[in-house]
């Protein structure tokens, strides 16, 4: 009996998809269609609450975005029109990761680190990878059939990246606001997006799109001041995040009444 109820398990194991028998690496705490993840020549439509496991394919129509919540609390969205790989992750028993290595193949994506070592985070993209240190930024991946496909831009909030190319070609951004370029051919730190002007200003208003516009996001994907850098310059105050931040308005004095003007009657 206990030899027939074995192979019965073991039957139901092999018929079971491989992806149930994987912990889940994370969770759409966020969805917006058309948003899909292919995993062993299965594809599955995200919806608030899917689960992401290792090797999904995550892509996105022209309105789609996932914002999804790994296990160790780091925080990865995933913009329109736009394709990441989950490569690899590793949970280890006190709960942080031993390792999570995703590629953003193209498009819009926002990173903010959890939980983890940060020297376990592996981030790829077509032209280098990207080293975090603590760290909350927007990247931008130029898709199949733009200028310059594959070509990497970031843009920092907190915290530290190095970037480096396929060709080891390094860099470090660590100040708020700071941008770094990535291609095959170099790594190159842009400076200060509050800097910006013309034709670079206008494309990085276009790449980061959410340093524009954070209201399609969850408010814990929300940065800090993060419209800041692509609407105004370093000396202007700082916008609140959110309406609570902003101070109070300052009362209103009471009118000026006009003096009563009595007619003398004779």
């Amino acid at each position: 009996m206990r030899q027939l109820l074995g192979l019965l398990t073991a039957a139901m194991i092999a018929a079971m998809p491989g992806m149930a028998l994987a912990a889940a690496a994370g969770s759409a705490l966020g969805v917006d269609p058309a948003a899909d993840a292919a995993l062993n020549n299965e594809t599955r439509t995200l919806v608030v609450g899917s689960d992401i496991f290792i090797g999904d394919l995550v892509q996105t129509g022209p309105r789609g975005q996932v914002q999804i919540m790994f296990a160790d609390n780091t925080e990865l969205v995933v913009g329109p029109s736009s394709a990441l790989l989950i490569e690899d992750y590793l949970l280890r028993n006190d709960g942080s990761a031993g390792k999570l290595a995703v590629d953003m193949l193209s498009g819009a994506f926002r990173f903010s680190t959890g939980d983890s070592a940060k020297s376990r985070y592996v981030i790829g993209t077509p032209t280098g990878t990207i080293g975090v240190r603590g760290t909350d930024f927007d990247v931008s991946v130029a898709r199949p059939g733009e200028a310059n496909p594959g070509d990497t831009w970031i843009l920092l909030y907190d915290g530290a990246i190095q970037f480096c190319n396929n060709d080891n070609v390094c860099e470090v951004i660590s100040t708020f606001c700071e941008v770094g370029h990535m291609t095959s051919e170099d790594s190159e730190i842009i400076g200060d997006a509050r800097q910006t002007k013309g034709e670079l200003r206008a494309q990085l208003q276009g790449d980061f799109i959410y340093a524009m516009n954070q209201n399609p996001l969850l408010r814990e994907f929300w940065f800090r001041q993060a419209r800041d850098c692509l609407t105004k310059k370093p000396d202007e105050a700082p916008e609140p995040l959110f309406p609570e931040d902003q101070p109070p308005p300052a009362p209103k004095p009471d009118p000026v009444k006009p003096p009563v003007i009595g007619i003398r009657k004779n």
